[in-house]
């Protein structure tokens, strides 16, 4: 089971390893405030390894979390399988998705 790894640098929000509902579950609510409190945030997916359903309801409570801080928020460099993800599961355009 691996770990998702979320680094905010500069605006830019990475996500590496994997967004899976044992990986969400790990991730600490207290981050939030810090990753929202100063400015517009891209979420870089491009180093997603791995997402289920759990992990793409995540990156809606991302956004959820976001707008609750009035941070703009925006997806970026999506992976194939998690374009797919989107797809199957009938939520293409609901995600803030940024020009790659």
């Amino acid at each position: 089971m691996s770990k998702a790894n979320i680094v905010l640098n500069h605006g830019t929000l990475t996500i590496s390893g994997e967004l899976t509902r044992h990986s969400v579950a790990e991730i600490k609510k207290s981050e939030y405030a810090n990753w929202f409190a100063h400015g517009a945030v891209n979420v870089d997916l491009s180093q997603v390894s791995k997402a289920d359903t759990a992990g793409l309801a995540w990156l809606f409570y991302l956004l959820e979390q976001a707008c609750r801080y009035t941070c703009p928020l925006s997806f970026s460099h999506i992976p194939e399988k998690l374009t797919k993800l989107i797809s199957l599961s009938g939520v293409n355009g609901l995600l803030p998705i940024a020009c790659d």
